[in-house]
């Protein structure tokens, strides 16, 4: 039923065995692909099909879901046709996990699971809160060493059910300049944990997390370096935000910020949600080097601007801006 019992169907060039993950995986060359798609659903095959030329081999599925189903086998083949048509095309793909929410069972609506079920944690977990909006979605309390563990632990069982080269992981921390409510030093302890467990099994990791990279402190930062590790990465929702594009002093902190980033061998995706693409564009293109991994992310569903090189400092039409 899980997906590495499935092996016959996913012997295809992404996931070649059980253990394709940090010594298969290699990021994509940001001067040839620089764009890493980002929130992938079952239809993405229907554009491959239909728009070929907006997918290029070597390109970067961060995460892949598929509704999930009744008979998990189901869903398991439908996700591992996708993969397949993804492979003959030389593109990878890897899979979604929030690092610090749970929810019901009952409730998740993805495979494989995008969160962990409820009912894998130990009675009398420490909640910090319940998600926005959603009573029944329970944020952790980082803090407590027994709950941590036993989020891992459930992380542990959802990545040993399907095979990945790289992890993306959501909501993974909440820096207090975005609005974060948990000490930084608990997320970072979190996310330096699960990245230990995702290289135990073989896979890199991409940590989304919310934060002004001009506002972390020279500690703050040592932290989430130390805790991201070498060779993975993180994902940022808004790269540079309206408050530091408004400062020259905030813009140069951020600069700087990056470059340390990147010299310690961090990967980085950039996500303009807050910005349009060709301001965010110009700006990388200022302080940017050849070497950075460094990739913009992009919508499955949008046509990509041409030569699929976002960090050359030309920018995009408009209309293909995300908005």
């Amino acid at each position: 039923m899980p997906c590495n019992l499935k092996r016959a169907l996913l012997l295809v060039p992404l996931l070649v065995s059980s253990t394709a993950g940090k010594d298969a995986f290699e990021w994509p060359d940001p001067q040839q692909s620089g764009i890493v798609l980002v929130n992938v659903n079952h239809d993405i095959a229907n554009y491959v099909r239909n728009h070929s030329d907006w997918f290029q081999s070597g390109e970067l599925v961060l995460d892949l879901s598929v509704p999930n189903q009744p008979d998990l086998n189901a869903a398991e083949r439908e996700r591992a046709g996708i993969q397949q048509l993804l492979g003959a095309k030389g593109m990878t793909a890897g899979t979604y996990t929030s690092g610090t929410t749970v929810e019901p069972l009952a409730s998740i609506k993805l495979w494989p699971y995008d969160r962990v079920p409820i009912e894998w944690m130990p009675k009398g977990f420490a909640a910090a809160d319940s998600w926005p909006g959603d009573p029944e979605r329970k944020i952790v309390d980082v803090t407590d060493r027994r709950t941590r563990r036993a989020l891992q632990d459930g992380i542990r069982r959802l990545w040993q059910q399907c095979d990945a080269p790289i992890r993306f992981v959501d909501n993974a921390a909440s820096h207090g300049s975005t609005g974060g409510k948990q000490p930084w030093e608990a997320y970072c302890a979190n996310i330096h944990e699960i990245r230990l467990l995702g290289e135990s099994l073989g896979s890199r990791m991409v940590f989304n997390v919310s934060v002004h990279m001009a506002m972390l402190s020279d500690v703050e930062a040592a932290q989430l370096i130390r805790a991201v590790g070498p060779g993975n990465g993180i994902l940022l929702e808004d790269p540079w935000g309206e408050a530091t594009r408004k400062s020259p002093e905030l813009t140069r902190k951020a600069q700087a910020r990056y470059r340390q980033f990147m010299e310690a061998g961090t990967a980085i995706v950039m996500l303009p949600v807050n910005i349009p693409v060709e301001a965010l564009l110009d700006w990388v293109g200022t302080w940017r080097k050849p070497s950075d991994r460094l990739y913009a992310g992009w919508p499955f569903w949008k046509q990509p601007w041409d030569g699929r090189r976002p960090w050359e400092g030309t920018g995009l039409k408009s209309e293909r801006a995300i908005q």
